[in-house]
């Protein structure tokens, strides 16, 4: 892609654009177009299909919103399963935590993870070269069923996957079929997190969607909320598991989990932090509760593409 504009879809109705610097990368894979850019307000940026994935800028917001509440809300973290992830956001803040033995992290794009590795080291920091952590390729769907069937568990699964757009390997991400086979490696006491698209009260659908779809598999599923400005709207997370019910977590308890976490590691979430995502307005509420059904294999659900 040459350097001008990147121009990004929020509703049928409405774009978010960005200015491209420079084109340090682009290209196609076996699995996705990408390109990895210099954007005017927030630095390096990777992109795929034409969708901006994470910047510099502001990465930590999508990554420790994703991460650090399940963390916090969990009685132990120390094997987890990642689903996704290629470029790096989550692993090596997952190597922060303590108590940590041993992270299996679940990708579909071997080749766009090592255009990571080398051209935006900012992101992975070393963390795939620790004995801790195995990355391995695949078909994520299948790769889960096959740890199942090994009767390995987690105490913790992350999905840290693209949007799930018509006709991408990720459709298949968000739907009751796959979240039963996820709910089957989490250990008794497990949670899993996933992102769940644009926090939009006027076009909730996939967010809604989600969190129904989780509803039907876990016993509790709590939806949750962050600005993520080079997305151009605050951005929507679910929590899943059966015996923590997330609306009872305190801040005392996630001030005493976060001050265990290598200061470094965190630049924004803490427990004021965790107050605010989780107490959604008014209107983002009421869109979640009247909007969205429950994705399955042969009815899956897709965000504006």
């Amino acid at each position: 892609m040459p350097a001008g504009q990147v121009v990004e879809p929020i509703t049928a109705y409405e774009r978010h654009v960005h200015d491209v610097v420079t084109v340090h990368r682009a290209g196609r894979t076996p699995v996705q177009e990408f390109a990895i850019v210099e954007l005017g307000t927030y630095g390096p940026a990777l992109l795929l299909d034409g969708r901006v994935q994470s910047t510099a800028g502001d990465e930590a917001h999508y990554h420790e919103a994703l991460l650090y509440p399940a963390y916090a809300m969990s009685d132990r973290v120390e094997r987890v399963l990642v689903l996704g992830g290629a470029n790096g956001g989550v692993l090596h803040r997952l190597c922060a935590l303590p108590g940590l033995r041993r992270v299996v992290q679940l990708d579909v794009d071997g080749e766009l993870y090592e255009i990571t590795r080398s051209m935006l080291p900012h992101m992975h920091r070393g963390a795939d070269r620790d004995p801790r952590c195995r990355v391995v390729f695949g078909d994520p769907r299948a790769l889960v069923r096959e740890v199942r069937e090994a009767g390995d568990d987690f105490d913790l699964v992350v999905a840290d996957l693209p949007d799930a757009t018509e006709g991408s390997a990720t459709e298949r991400l968000f739907t009751a079929e796959f979240y039963a086979e996820v709910r089957g490696v989490l250990r008794p006491g497990g949670l899993f997190a996933t992102q769940a698209g644009p926090a939009h009260f006027l076009a909730a659908d996939f967010f809604a969607g989600t969190l129904r779809t989780l509803g039907s598999v876990f016993r509790y599923a709590t939806p949750y909320a962050i600005s993520v400005p080079s997305y151009g709207v605050p951005w929507g997370f679910v929590v899943a598991g059966d015996t923590v019910d997330p609306a009872g977590v305190t801040e005392e308890r996630v001030a005493a989990a976060m001050a265990k976490v290598d200061p470094k590691a965190s630049t924004v979430y803490d427990a004021v932090t965790h107050r605010h995502m989780f107490a959604l307005e008014r209107r983002l509420r009421e869109a979640l509760a009247d909007s969205g059904t429950v994705a399955t294999d042969r009815k899956p659900i897709n965000v504006v593409s």
